[in-house]
């Protein structure tokens, strides 16, 4: 039997990547994530796919494949199946793995839909990201990454049970790069925060290399804007396919994209799947020229500063960090952004900080009727171990200029009640990929004029340009770095909408520009 690879996403397009690779009677996904501009050309945060009908809907609109067999079956509104058997795509596979590069929604976010027992390989610091982001998620979007509450057909309606005797379902994760998972990622990993038990599966080790169902699969950690993020290597029966997830060489931990380009050359792979979000950059931002601009700004800066930078850029977090000691600033962190410390402290990510006992952080507390469980302990653990780094908008308002406020777009209902004076604002996020994220930049751009804030960093799609932002993707000349020193027989651009740049690989390689749903066979 041939290798066949189908491409059911990510092509042509920036994200939501869902590759099948299919070889011997086995089927491996790499990644499974959502598509957030197809998902925006019908949807936004008022208008969401119907959970009540399961995952019906983004299957009409062609965001799930139509894969019998891969998804939960108490998401399966009845009749969907009959209604899809004539797709084109249609087809009923069995699936024994899903390689997931890290844990951005654009790659993981549909792991939601998929069946409860099809394992998950990744990093483990992916792992518990991924659970960090599932325990603060919340909103109208299925976000049952690493453990699902089952859902029952009552009134023609797929509903959440809600007797507290059924607990929540923990997916199987198997992570690379580690035999022995350290004592406090189980921990993490275990813990429940909410009034429903949790069945749960254990993380289980895996080295650099595994065996998935007769497959060899290999694993490097790369640099990327998210701690955890890999690549990998299948060895199937046509020879090794790498895949290299979202890649840089221009971040504080480049060395090891470097190492895992010169180790995959070493396989002569037969397919390279590569992503090109950034293919027409040339001299990329670094994340040190990122840190030194901030510290210029902040450091002239007499009142408040607001840094806005992509959520679980821990990176950057850590960069504003070092600002803050060198300015004799506090700073001010959200609840998540402080979860999200404590989970990568459990995955053995050393270079993060305690954000209970480092004195330069502090933590913002906002009114809220209702908090989750987790945010009732995180604070209560905050109020215990640090509560003169608790901080209320009273607080930050008589203390503006000795802070550096990590606030983003969704924070900003608290700048009514701070009252800020002519602060600074720093735009450090990502890029808008389409209009509709160029409109929330308009949104932003119209609370910092209403405050008086001065800008810095450029809002819309030249952003990158502005020296305030380090992007997370490979640059063009690190592009062709990649393919050269790999040399690929085939090389499949995904994660791109400019495919026309690895049209220069032509004579070294054999391009080929996926589309969706289309099936590559390797002999």
């Amino acid at each position: 039997m041939s290798l066949k690879m189908t491409f059911y996403d990510g092509t042509n397009c920036i994200g939501g990547n869902k590759i099948l690779l299919e070889d011997s009677g086995v089927g491996l996904f790499m990644d499974f994530g959502t598509n957030f501009k197809a998902e925006g050309m019908y949807f936004d945060e008022f208008l969401q796919p119907r959970s009540t009908f399961g995952f019906m809907d983004l299957l009409v609109f062609g965001m799930l494949p139509p894969l019998m067999g891969i998804y939960r079956s108490d998401l399966e509104y009845p009749g969907v199946w009959e209604r899809f058997s004539g797709h084109p795509l249609f087809k009923e596979i069995e699936a024994q793995g899903v390689l997931l590069s890290h844990a951005h929604f654009d790659h993981c976010g549909y792991l939601s839909y998929l069946r409860e027992d099809i394992p998950i390989f990744t990093s483990i610091t992916s792992a518990v990201v991924c659970k960090a982001l599932q325990d603060t998620g919340g909103g109208a979007r299925l976000q049952e990454i690493c453990y699902t509450a089952p859902r029952e057909l009552k009134d023609d309606l797929l509903k959440t049970t809600h007797y507290k005797k059924v607990p929540y379902y923990q997916r199987p994760y198997h992570v690379f790069g580690k035999d022995i998972i350290p004592p406090a990622a189980h921990k993490f990993w275990e813990r429940c925060r909410t009034s429903r038990e949790l069945d749960c599966r254990q993380l289980e080790g895996c080295g650099d290399v595994a065996e998935i169902a007769n497959l060899e699969v290999r694993f490097w950690p790369v640099d990327h804007s998210i701690p955890g993020a890999g690549a990998f290597a299948v060895k199937t029966s046509a020879g090794w396919v790498v895949y290299t997830g979202d890649i840089r060489l221009h971040g504080k931990r480049g060395c090891l994209s470097e190492r895992f380009i010169n180790e995959a050359a070493k396989l002569k792979p037969r397919a390279l799947i590569c992503e090109g979000t950034h293919p027409m950059v040339e001299r990329p931002v670094t994340e040190e020229q990122v840190a030194a601009n901030c510290f210029q700004v902040v450091k002239e800066t007499n009142g408040l500063v607001v840094a806005d930078f992509g959520p679980r850029n821990v990176e950057r977090l850590l960069s504003f960090l070092e600002i803050a000691r060198e300015t004799d600033r506090l700073l001010v962190l959200t609840p998540k952004d402080v979860y999200l410390l404590e989970a990568l402290r459990a995955a053995d990510e050393l270079s993060v900080p305690d954000p209970y006992k480092d004195d330069r952080i502090a933590l913002y507390a906002r009114p809220k009727a209702v908090r989750q469980k987790w945010e009732e302990e995180l604070l209560a653990m905050f109020r215990e171990r640090a509560p003169e780094r608790l901080m209320d908008a009273g607080r930050v308002k008589a203390e503006q200029g000795s802070l550096i406020l990590c606030f983003s777009y969704y924070d900003f209902h608290a700048l009514l009640d701070i009252e800020p004076k002519c602060g600074t604002y720093i735009y450090s996020s990502s890029e808008a990929f389409n209009e509709e994220m160029l409109l929330d930049h308009e949104k932003v751009c119209n609370w910092i004029k209403f405050f008086g804030f001065k800008l810095y960093g450029a809002l819309g799609k030249d952003r990158e340009k502005s020296g305030f932002h380090a992007s997370g993707h490979i640059h063009g000349p690190g592009i062709e770095e990649l393919v050269e020193t790999l040399q690929p027989e085939v090389l499949v651009p995904v994660h791109t909408e400019n495919t026309e740049f690895f049209r220069r690989f032509d004579g070294l390689t054999r391009v080929i520009v996926p589309h969706q749903g289309l099936s590559l066979e390797l002999d």
